[in-house]
């Protein structure tokens, strides 16, 4: 972006401020150049010819864009993408990825791609479409990202060069971000795109990485930023090795998605990913297991009518070791939807027994406050070191080297 008289923008105040700071004597024979105003003015003219004949170039006054560059005004662009996605439940400027995201943008200049799509009805009031499921949102994940690819000019360079020679040298560069829901889309597209076969296959060395929060398709064991959660994500879905390799699972250790060492959330997960619901996966899973775990160890309060009952919550609490204050807003969500069980979802958990396994219901019941880890990407945490988790990203990114 060059500068011309009559200019007036932030680019010319920086430009001023750096112009007087930098070469002041000019101000001797042409007067003081004003740090304070956004005007590229007569005198601005003036400075700048001068500066052009010192510098050996044409004198006409204005400022061009290898000026900007020299003078360090602006920077070079970097062809280095970071692509967001923010979960279920918020807009693409909102979570722990797309902050990871702007601060990468700020601080070490790369381009930050945030990726659009309908939050889901599931959400409860969050505002969502309850007529789109789990997977329908995770669908328009997948179709975004691959328009934005599509339409990234460093991108295009870069598979255009890798077609027609796929040795080709080229500097374009990708991260993926994203949290919770996100992460298990993100991750699925980037398998889809770039895997055998994909569209962007050729461009696969060209990922630095996937830095996830929450991830429901976490793997077991240890992570990359180093802890080891229990379990694994509730999706028990298995990305391809080579994905596995390039991606940073910043899992809080006791996350109620990501870190899941029970085989009834993920039964509940793969019916409710198809679901069209307005229901929280909390509650969808508790209007089941709530009344089922109830009926073991107070039959006389009915199942999901006991629920009312002021017996409920403190007998639930002393059975599972979840404190009332957690289990009373649950509650609440049971009894106040309108939308029962899915009644093939409960025969299916009867054939599976588990309905009536007490202790598998209790430990499930155990992790509830894991639900709350799940939103905790911000806190500083021992399992990383005293940061949160986006301060590990950022650290991962700036110190990534190829």
């Amino acid at each position: 972006m060059s500068l011309k008289l009559g200019d007036r923008n932030e680019t010319v105040r920086r430009w001023r401020q750096v112009m007087a700071a930098m070469f002041h004597g000019y101000g001797r024979p042409l007067g003081p150049l004003d740090p304070n105003t956004n005007e590229y003015g007569p005198r601005a003219v003036s400075w700048q010819k001068e500066y052009e004949r010192r510098t050996g170039q044409k004198t006409d006054g204005v400022v061009s864009d290898q000026d900007l560059l020299d003078l360090k005004i602006v920077r070079p662009h970097r062809p280095i993408w970071i692509y967001s996605a923010p979960g279920s439940g918020a807009p693409w400027w909102l979570g722990p990825a797309f902050d990871t995201g702007e601060w990468a943008k700020n601080v070490l200049n790369l381009n930050h791609q945030p990726i659009g799509y309908d939050i889901g009805g599931y959400l409860g009031l969050m505002g969502g479409d309850p007529k789109l499921s789990y997977n329908d949102v995770i669908g328009q994940l997948d179709a975004e990202f691959e328009r934005l690819l599509d339409v990234n000019p460093d991108v295009q360079r870069a598979i255009t060069a890798r077609r027609a020679n796929p040795k080709a040298a080229v500097d374009v560069e990708i991260w993926g971000s994203a949290y919770s829901q996100s992460a298990d889309g993100l991750k699925k597209s980037f398998t889809r795109l770039f895997g055998p076969g994909g569209k962007y296959e050729l461009l696969r060395d060209r990922i630095n990485g996937l830095l996830l929060f929450g991830d429901p398709t976490r793997q077991p064991g240890r992570t990359k930023p180093g802890n080891t959660p229990p379990g694994w994500g509730i999706a028990r879905w298995t990305a391809p090795a080579w994905l596995e390799a390039l991606t940073w699972s910043i899992t809080v250790q006791n996350d109620f998605y990501a870190a899941c060492d029970d085989e009834i959330r993920p039964l509940f997960y793969t019916w409710f990913i198809r679901a069209e619901t307005e229901l929280p996966f909390v509650i969808y899973t508790g209007q089941i297991i709530i009344p089922a775990l109830l009926n073991l160890v107070a039959p006389f309060l009915g199942g999901l009518a006991g629920l009312g009952s002021p017996l409920a919550v403190p007998i639930l609490a002393g059975a599972t070791g979840v404190t009332p204050g957690l289990l009373s807003p649950i509650i609440g969500g049971i009894t106040g939807t309108r939308e029962g069980p899915d009644p093939k979802l409960i025969e299916f958990l009867s054939v599976k027994g588990v309905l009536t396994n007490l202790p598998a219901l209790v430990k499930l019941m155990s992790a509830l406050p894991g639900i709350a880890a799940h939103g905790d990407y911000y806190s500083p945490r021992p399992e990383f070191g005293g940061r949160g988790g986006v301060q590990v990203a950022c650290d991962t990114i700036a110190a990534f080297r190829r």
